[in-house]
């Protein structure tokens, strides 16, 4: 079980444009039987494993920019640290409500970009396998930020940690917008600088949930980390399939479903205790 329920979190990271990986905390704490604090550093760290093997895509296409990556780690990594350590010290029915608004919030946000943005759609991250490689004159060539971009690019990167942290995904809905306005009509740079720093931020963000949680399932955990990567690998490869042009919109409604049950269940108290 724990196998397929990673599979499913892969499969929907690596197809979905920003909000794909809520889905991982209910599905462990539901479906997994995982109690909710030992449930985030699992999530985080099969976020970390699949947008580093987006990443990697990136990297060998050259599509990621590293002033912008570094920037957006800088912005994250202070807050998914301290993030991480508050999450272990909260109640469940606090982290579940917090997820609940998050997936609120970025669900149908999901949705209202794939309908705003149709005509420049941002690029899921099990795209990058088959990006245009660019230039290698072009890709060293530093991108030129003001003030204002560093600034914004930072509290992207931060936003992106709390997300992180409390809801085990990348929160990457608000980096894209700043790094889209940045670096317009890149969309394949843009994704590819978000998984770039979304795998060093929760893979950090992972460890220090790991040392702070109840004891963790390790048998649970690595299979979920190992479906999640096997997901990721499928998403790479059947991405391209015109039936999969409504997966934004899927996931879109599911991430909200799944955290209004995930939020009931816990304040009913049917969930397993950590």
């Amino acid at each position: 079980m724990s196998l397929l329920l990673g599979v499913l979190v892969g499969v929907a990271y690596g197809l979905s444009a920003f909000a794909g990986a809520f889905v991982a905390l209910p599905l462990l704490v539901l479906a997994g039987g995982v109690g909710l604090h030992q449930s985030l550093p699992i999530a985080l760290f099969a976020l970390g494993i699949c947008a580093a093997i987006a990443a990697g895509d990136a990297v060998r296409a050259r599509q990621c920019s590293t002033r912008h990556a570094t920037l957006l780690i800088m912005g994250g990594l202070p807050i998914v640290i301290v993030g991480a350590w508050l999450a272990q010290h909260t109640t469940e029915t606090v982290l579940a409500t917090l997820f609940m608004v998050a997936a609120i919030v970025f669900g149908p946000l999901l949705l209202l970009t794939v309908r705003q943005y149709r005509h420049r759609r941002a690029s899921a991250p099990a795209t990058l396998l088959h990006a245009p490689r660019r230039a290698v004159g072009e890709a060293s060539t530093p991108a030129e930020l003001n003030g204002g971009q560093r600034a914004a690019a930072l509290f992207a990167g931060a936003g992106c940690g709390l997300i992180a942290s409390f809801c085990a995904a990348p929160g990457s809905w608000m980096g894209w917008r700043i790094l889209d306005r940045q670096r317009p009509g890149e969309g394949y740079l843009v994704v590819g600088t978000l998984a770039f720093s979304t795998s060093v931020v929760a893979i950090v963000g992972a460890g220090v949930g790991f040392l702070f949680a109840p004891e963790i399932p390790g048998y649970t955990a690595g299979l979920f980390v190992l479906g999640a990567v096997s997901g990721m690998g499928l998403a790479r490869r059947i991405h391209h399939l015109p039936q999969l042009r409504a997966s934004n919109t899927v996931l879109g409604a599911a991430v909200v479903v799944a955290a209004l049950a995930l939020w009931i269940s816990v304040v009913n108290g049917a969930t397993p205790a950590a």
